[in-house]
């Protein structure tokens, strides 16, 4: 709730005060080497040429010259610099009646003449009162000064918002991923750069807020024990103006400098300033050449009779307090850091328009996020009395695990099962405990963190142990790939799901940065968990044409459903990319006896172009591609008005068996069936009605999940039926490899004639690449014998490899198979040593 209440804050702040703070960090930057700037554009006015055998002029002498060639002004202070290339400055009491502090001039300080106005310099001053007042002076003054609060708070709330789990990782705080996209690289800009200027912004604002207020200037004046600037010092009392004629002669200014000089051997610039009225002291103030910044000036009082030393003040000797407070100028422009402070506090300056951009960009892609949400929900059925809804529960940070919950409530919904849709955060240990089927879709919040809301239900609710062996669970993390520990919450969340006693309904499904592949793996599960094959896809995939460029039977008098070999040729051979593990997006089709008995049934010509999808298209190709009704809609009396009805059919995904090096996807496709004998959307039209040359609408999606290990360890391959297909791609990739230390356990009916890829397999085994391989086919003797069966027996030999550094990979049914060898592994090893096999990436699974 707190960090809810702070995170409101910043962006609330952030939005209100982000144009303002653009405008000073950027004016800011300009100011940051004015100086510098003015000096390079005023060669003979801020720096002079050295005359030959020449020396400058004693301030008296200057001073002379200068009251002679402005007769009638009054000079108040004359500074001159050590530097024999420096024009000195002469700055004259204002006008009688005029506000200010008087007009200053460069002075060459050799001849005494006064030099023409710097170039620039009124440019800069229009910038300052941009920076200070936004050129609007006391309204502005007020609005600066609220922006700058604002960015005292926006630093302090920014790091405690983005404070890591591992603060002391230099990674959790400062990498940016430029391989990002959207709103994770608009995040990692906004909250990296925010790292690196978040003690400049401090600095910044908190000294800023010295010209802004008076209480607050007053505040620091006294935290530091120093009398606020105006008052007398060591001047006498305040009527000595009015006794000046009892007063003795002052002291003239060549006795003023000679004090000064003895006093003080070097010299970096020094001020000299003549008595406002008679009696008050003279003083000169100075820096060192060697001063730390511009700001770290020593005053010299001297009694204005005697030329005695009244007051000697060192910067060096001040406490710290003062010091701080007499260069706040220096520590508000970093220069109290020297040059290195000056580039950073520029630098930070000039990054305030990008936290107005990014924060802006977030905002409203926050604003987006949470107008989808409304969008996807939905009033939900009524809930049979009987019935026991299906709990969705979400746990997000930006409004996307919201919106896929009621895309999910809708789609189970839709297919008519009751549902149930929730915050995480809001559920209790009783209601959890009471619930028997549960999806959950939970993001991570930086490197593995639960998302703000969940860190409360992270520290109570997920330190319990809690009943929950009724409880059937489907998990779908939403993370970034880039980041170190990928959807670590969801997987943290799962992992205390599972010690609690729920069983998963399947796979933990990962999403990576969105991914729409990862998103349609989802969908699939819930078509399966509401027994519905033909639910459209929430995003069609992006289809390549690819070609059917050879289909055989792999099981020719199997008891089962026949399978095939499929194998699919690119359209650009040399533009063809994927690993072991990977998944075929295909896009299926209705065949061509279908589609003319459909439009034959609407009265309808199938050569007319439509528009469908964002493309143009014939209406047979639109209704080929589409979930067809059973009867034609009463609205559809045209052919667009049909095709504007038609939904496209949902993808479907089978395991790559093969490598890129062989040029052609090759699929293992088992020709389902449903009770009334009609064939699968996709085997169906992959293994009967596409005939071979036809063009197959393919996507190859990357199942990160299921690559190969990163090093070279002993790999054990399980699985069962068209499972093989998954399992030899891996093979595959390991003869390339040279990676022998292969154990493969595979099971179907009969090794007479369901031995898929038995050929590849033999000449594998002969060759040395498989060290080890146990079969299980299950109706060759009287007794069933299944791949856990086999793995069973071989129990020694399984813990000597995972000792060895094993790697377990499982490819096959979820039903049966998969679950019976995850007890079969846990039984084993242990559930925590396969646990942790998970969590390190050598227990993997791609079921279905």
């Amino acid at each position: 709730m707190l960090r809810n209440l702070w995170f409101q804050l910043h962006w609330l702040l952030g939005i209100a005060a982000s144009v303002v703070l653009a405008i000073v960090g950027v004016t800011g930057a300009l100011l940051s080497f004015e100086d510098d700037i003015l000096r390079a554009l005023n060669p003979g006015i801020i720096t002079v040429p050295l005359p030959a055998a020449a020396a400058p002029l004693e301030p008296a002498s200057l001073a002379a010259r200068i009251q002679a060639s402005a007769p009638g002004r009054r000079i108040t202070a004359l500074t001159v610099s050590g530097a024999p290339d420096d024009a000195a400055r002469v700055t004259f009491a204002p006008n009688a009646g005029a506000p200010g502090r008087g007009e200053t001039r460069y002075v060459d300080p050799y001849a005494g003449t006064i030099l023409d106005p710097p170039r620039g310099l009124e440019s800069f001053r229009f910038i300052m009162r941009l920076h200070r007042w936004l050129a609007l002076d006391d309204p502005g003054k007020h609005i600066v000064g609220a922006a700058t609060m604002a960015l005292v708070v926006l630093a302090l709330s920014g790091l405690y918002l983005r404070w890591p789990r591992r603060p002391l990782d230099w990674r959790a705080w400062l990498r940016v991923d430029f391989k990002r996209r959207g709103r994770n690289l608009l995040w990692d800009l906004h909250a990296v750069a925010g790292t690196v200027a978040v003690v400049p912004y401090l600095v910044m604002g908190l000294t800023g807020l010295y010209w802004s207020y008076g209480w607050y200037r007053g505040a620091l004046f006294d935290l530091a024990g120093m009398p606020p600037p105006g008052g007398e010092r060591a001047g006498g009392p305040p009527n000595a103006a009015r006794r000046g004629d009892e007063r003795p002669a002052a002291l003239g200014a060549d006795a003023v400098w000679k004090v000064f000089r003895r006093e003080v051997p070097a010299y970096g610039v020094a001020t000299l300033r003549w008595p406002a009225r008679p009696g008050q002291p003279y003083q000169v103030s100075y820096r060192l050449p060697d001063a730390p910044h511009d700001r770290a000036n020593n005053t010299l009082v001297l009694d204005p009779a005697t030329g005695a030393v009244r007051e000697h003040r060192l910067y060096a000797a001040l406490p710290l307090g003062q010091k701080l407070l007499t260069g706040i100028f220096a520590l508000h422009s970093g220069s109290f850091f020297g040059l290195t402070g000056v580039v950073l506090f520029m630098l930070a300056s000039l990054a305030m328009p990008l936290f107005a951009v990014t924060g802006w960009m977030l905002y409203l892609d926050r604003r987006a996020r949470k107008r989808a949400v409304r969008a996807a929900t939905r009033p939900l059925p009524a809930e049979p009395a009987a019935s026991a809804p299906i709990l969705i529960g979400f746990a997000g940070q930006s409004g996307t695990a919201e919106r896929l919950a009621w895309q999910s409530a809708a789609t189970l919904s839709g297919a008519g099962l009751a549902v149930a849709v929730t915050p995480l955060w809001r559920l209790d240990p009783s209601r959890l405990g009471a619930t028997t089927r549960a999806l959950f879709i939970v993001s991570t919040f930086g490197d593995g963190q639960p998302p703000d809301r969940m860190r409360g239900f992270a520290r109570g609710i997920m330190r319990q142990s809690l009943p929950m062996s009724g409880m059937s669970f489907g998990l779908l993390a939403l993370g970034d790939r880039s980041y170190q520990r990928f959807c670590g919450f969801g997987r943290d969340f799962e992992s205390w799901l599972r010690r609690q006693g729920a069983r998963p309904l399947f796979d933990r499904v990962d999403v990576d940065n969105s991914d729409a592949g990862a998103l349609r793996h989802w969908q699939g599960h819930l078509g399966r968990l509401a027994d519905r094959a033909d639910l459209p896809d929430w995003e069609a995939p992006r289809y390549q044409d690819w070609r059917l460029a050879e289909r055989r039977l792999g099981n020719d008098g199997s008891v089962g459903w026949p399978c095939f070999h499929i194998e699919l040729a690119p359209p650009d051979p040399g533009h063809i990319d994927w690993q072991a593990g990977d998944i075929a997006e295909i896009g299926p089709a209705h065949g061509a006896a279908r589609v003319a008995s459909f439009l034959a049934e609407a009265g309808m010509d199938g050569t007319v172009a439509v528009t469908w999808d964002g493309l143009t298209c014939t209406l047979a190709d639109t209704v080929a591609r589409s979930i067809l009704p059973p009867a034609t809609p009463r609205q559809a009396v045209t052919a667009q008005a049909l095709a504007d009805c038609l939904q496209p059919l949902p993808h479907r995904e089978y395991s790559i068996a093969s490598l890129p090096q062989d040029g052609r996807i090759h699929l293992l496709v088992r020709q389902m069936r449903d009770a009334q004998g009609r064939s699968g959307i996709g085997s169906g039209w992959l293994t009967r009605e596409a005939p071979v040359g036809a063009g197959i609408a393919v996507r190859v999606r990357r199942n990160a999940g299921f690559h190969a290990p990163g090093a070279d360890r002993p790999l054990l391959l399980i699985g069962n039926g068209t499972g093989i297909a998954g399992l030899r791609a891996h093979l595959k990739d390991r003869v390339l490899k040279d990676r022998p230390r292969n154990w493969l356990i595979f099971g179907e009916r009969n090794q007479a004639h369901d031995f898929h890829y038995a050929d590849d397999i033999a000449a594998w085994r002969a060759a040395g690449m498989i060290e080890r391989l146990d079969l299980a086919f299950s109706r060759d003797q009287k007794a069933r014998i299944h791949v856990q069966d086999r793995l069973r027996d071989a129990a020694a030999a399984l813990r000597a490899w995972v000792d060895d550094g094993a790697a377990i990979y499982v490819c096959g049914s979820l039903e049966g198979m998969a679950p019976a060898v995850d007890a079969t592994l846990a039984d084993l090893l242990g559930a925590a040593v396969l646990e942790r096999m998970a969590a390190e990436g050598l227990y993997r699974r791609d079921v279905y």
